[in-house]
């Protein structure tokens, strides 16, 4: 799959069922070495309060992302 088929995917929290925007709103971490996707920097929506807190991010580890579907990417937050 490549990046541009998944940019447009929206990511929901399984857990709580919070949207954290789409992965074109996200940062991803690289593993400097291996080039594979160490984590994603999503949006946090508990604190998101307008333009101005646009740094504020979760870390979302790779192995937490349950699915990838057609228009979703589902993860699992920690408790």
């Amino acid at each position: 799959m490549l990046l541009s088929e998944i940019g447009d995917k929206e990511i929901v929290d399984l857990r709580n069922g919070s949207r954290h925007g789409q992965l074109w709103d996200a940062e991803m971490l690289f593993e400097k070495e291996t080039g594979q996707i160490k984590s994603i920097l999503v949006p946090n929506v508990q604190t998101k309060m307008g333009f101005l807190s646009n740094h504020d991010y979760m870390h979302l580890p790779w192995n937490s992302i349950v699915k990838i579907g057609e228009d979703i990417i589902i993860f699992e937050s920690a408790m």
